[in-house]
C-alpha cells in the first residue's frame, strides 16, 4: 500500500532537507545500492529514509525492485524542486556571508581530464587566486568528459563547466575563453610513423584504424577523417593518447599535451597542414540561472587568467 495522502503540503523541517538530499543522491546515483557508497549507510537505511520522504510528502516518489529503480512523474517534479531548493539554498548561504564580507558555501566545478598538464592551462593558478578571496569555500572538484559535463551542469550537479564542447546544448549558456588546436597522431610502430608529410597520400591515413572520441561525431567534428574504420573508442583524452601510443591506432589529441610524447620520440602529428583542427575552450553554465557570488568570483578569475590567452 503506498503512502498516506497529505492534505497540505508540509513545512520543512532541518530532518526534511536531510531526507530530500538523501532522495537527490539515490536519484543522481540511479538507486539505492548505487547510492550506498555516497551516502556511506546501508541500503536498508536508504530505503527507510526514502519511505519516510514519500510519507512526509503524501505521494509514491519511485519505483524499486527486480525491474530497477527509476522515479515516478511526480517523482521527477520533486527531483526538479529539490534542485532550486538546493539552489536557493546556496544562494542565500553566499548572500549573508557576502553581507559580512566573506565568500562561504560551496563551488562545484567540473572540467575535461589532463588540464594539468598542458601548456597554457591556468587552473593551478586560478585555484590559487580563488582560494585566496575565499578561505572558507569548500570546492568539489571533478573530472569529465564533455558530454558529462553538459549533463551535469543541466542538472545543477555542478555550478561551472569547463571544457571543449562541439555541438552547444539547449539550456546552457557558452562563453569562449580560449583556443586549443588538436592534430591527428600516430604512435611509434604504427605504419605511418615513419612515412614523411610528403610522402603521405590521403589514401594512407584513411586506411588508418580511428580512436574514437566517443563523446563526439567524429563524421561532424573531423570530417576529413570521419569515414576511417574505428575499433576502438575512448571517453577521455587519456584513454584516446593510451590507444594511440599502442601503436595500432591514429586519433586526435590536443597539440600541447602530446608534446611530450612527440619530444620522446613516441608519438607524430600526421600532416598537421592537413588535420590541424582549432577547438575553443568555454565556460559553460545553466541559462537563466544567476550564479552565486562565490561561482561568479570563480568565473570571473578564470575570465582574467584567460583573457587574450591562445596557444
Amino acid at each position: 500500500m503506498g503512502p498516506q495522502r497529505a492534505t497540505t503540503p508540509p513545512r520543512l523541517h532541518k530532518a526534511d532537507l536531510h531526507l530530500l538530499s538523501v532522495f537527490m543522491t539515490v536519484t543522481e546515483c540511479g538507486g539505492f545500492a548505487a547510492a550506498q557508497v555516497a551516502l556511506n549507510v546501508s541500503q536498508s537505511t536508504i530505503s527507510r529514509q526514502i519511505a519516510d520522504l514519500e510519507g512526509r510528502l503524501g505521494m509514491r516518489l519511485c519505483q524499486r525492485g527486480r525491474s530497477g529503480f527509476r522515479l515516478t512523474d511526480k517523482g521527477r517534479i520533486v527531483y526538479e524542486a529539490c534542485q532550486h531548493l538546493s539552489t536557493a539554498l546556496e544562494g542565500f548561504r553566499t548572500s549573508v556571508g557576502a553581507l559580512r564580507g566573506e565568500l562561504v558555501g560551496e563551488l562545484s566545478i567540473a572540467a575535461i581530464d589532463n588540464w594539468a598538464t598542458e601548456r597554457g592551462y591556468p587552473m593551478a593558478d586560478v585555484l590559487r587566486a580563488f582560494r585566496a578571496k575565499a578561505r572558507q569555500v569548500h570546492i568539489d572538484f571533478h573530472t569529465l568528459a564533455p558530454d558529462e559535463i553538459e549533463r551535469a551542469v543541466l542538472e545543477n550537479r555542478v555550478n561551472l563547466g569547463i571544457g571543449v564542447f562541439h555541438q552547444h546544448r539547449p539550456g546552457l549558456s557558452y562563453e569562449a575563453l580560449f583556443d586549443d588546436p588538436v592534430e591527428l597522431y600516430c604512435g611509434h610502430g604504427h605504419p605511418l610513423f615513419d612515412r614523411t608529410p610528403h610522402g603521405l597520400e590521403r589514401k594512407d591515413v584513411l586506411e588508418a584504424d580511428l580512436a574514437h572520441r566517443a563523446y563526439l561525431s567524429e563524421r561532424q567534428v573531423a570530417p576529413l577523417t570521419g569515414n576511417l574504420k574505428s575499433t576502438a573508442a575512448a571517453r577521455q583524452i587519456e584513454g584516446v593518447a593510451f590507444l594511440v601510443l599502442s601503436g595500432w591506432h591514429v586519433g586526435y589529441l590536443p597539440v600541447s599535451y602530446a608534446e611530450r610524447w612527440v619530444e620522446s620520440g613516441r608519438m607524430r602529428s600526421i600532416a598537421p597542414a592537413t588535420y590541424r583542427l582549432n577547438t575553443k575552450f568555454e565556460l559553460v553554465t545553466r541559462r537563466g540561472v544567476a550564479l552565486t557570488l562565490v561561482s561568479e568570483t570563480f568565473a570571473d578569475i578564470l575570465r582574467e587568467a584567460t583573457r587574450g590567452a591562445r596557444l
